[in-house]
């Protein structure tokens, strides 16, 4: 899997994440720990549509 940019939803922050950063729980779901505030988050992927091939920005 690439690199995901994404926005830590307890700080607002952005959070550049290699594959090694971030754990994947299921196909559609990524679980890190955002690097400014510490929290635990999760993410859901986009895997259909016009923008699943695209940048993930969590918006």
């Amino acid at each position: 899997m690439s690199a995901q940019v994404r926005s830590c939803p307890k700080c607002f922050q952005l959070m550049w994440l290699n594959s090694e950063e971030y754990e994947v729980v299921d196909e559609e779901t990524i679980r890190t720990t955002c690097p400014h505030c510490g929290s635990t988050v999760r993410f859901q992927l986009v895997t259909q549509g016009d923008n699943a091939a695209g940048p993930k920005m969590g918006h």
